[in-house]
């Protein structure tokens, strides 16, 4: 028994912290930009290796489970929020760059500017147009440009822009007119967005309330006279209930904020 929990050990660690450079570096080349990306191992690869551990545990030590599970359940719940919460902040800063991006861009259209020359300035101040115009700079393919930065979180927008810039590159109409009516489809969606984010505020906030009610219920309890702390952390019964307990507000957690990313993805298909 104890040479398999070892073992798990040894998995579980390997799996979750991946000391091999070259395997990193391999996937920092071949995965596409991502703005909430980062160089560790995945979420789902971090869940297998503390599956591992609890495996290991239980081998070694049954009883420290009821702490350490929900110490497990607790940070992965932690981390995986933090990174949502700065992945959605980015995905929204680049939306908006690409809203104003393409604004700039009709703008620079409709006063006479030539294509090259209007994306050219519009890319002086949106960084996310800057690959694009030094792709145009070499006689390169605009609209395959505009498709690669589209593939980045909060930047599908362009995809409108790419099709409208081939589009006019094959039969010769003026893009001026294309590109206006990209940018105001781009300012409508993004209100829609802006809406959608209002009306999830709400239920969000909800869900963070109610995720904080047993620390409510924990003060009921001391002013009923009992010692609700006690039981929970000395008595075995009390310990599942809590491992429990702090399991289920991180399911409730990452449930809500799954609830809220699909209502958004809902919105941008």
């Amino acid at each position: 028994m104890t040479e398999l929990a070892c073992l798990s050990l040894v998995i579980a660690g390997k799996a979750l912290w991946n000391p091999d450079p070259s395997s990193r570096l391999a996937g920092r080349l071949t995965r596409p930009a991502k703005s909430n990306g980062s160089d560790g191992p995945g979420w789902s690869t971090r869940v297998l290796s503390m599956i591992g551990v609890l495996v290991a545990i239980a081998f070694v030590a049954p009883r420290l489970l009821v702490w350490v599970a929900p110490s497990l359940a607790a940070t992965l719940t932690v981390g995986w929020l933090v990174t949502q919460s700065r992945g959605e902040r980015d995905r929204r800063a680049a939306a908006d760059e690409v809203v104003q991006a393409c604004q700039a861009l009709a703008a620079q259209l409709r006063v006479g500017d030539i294509p090259a020359r209007g994306l050219a300035r519009v890319a002086l101040d949106s960084p996310l147009l800057q690959p694009v115009a030094a792709t145009q700079a070499i006689g390169g393919d605009v609209p395959a440009a505009l498709r690669s930065v589209a593939s980045r979180p909060g930047c599908e927008g362009l995809l409108g822009l790419a099709r409208s810039w081939q589009l006019c590159q094959q039969t010769g109409a003026p893009i001026a007119q294309a590109a206006n009516r990209v940018a105001e489809a781009l300012r409508s969606d993004a209100a829609a967005e802006r809406l959608v984010a209002a009306e999830l505020a709400g239920p969000r906030a909800t869900g963070r309330m109610l995720a904080g009610l047993p620390v409510l219920g924990l003060g009921l309890g001391f002013v009923g006279g009992g010692n609700p702390v006690d039981f929970l952390t000395h008595v075995l019964i009390g310990q599942v209930c809590l491992a429990g307990a702090i399991c289920l507000v991180c399911v409730g957690l990452i449930w809500t904020t799954v609830l809220g990313g699909a209502g958004h993805s809902g919105d941008d298909q």
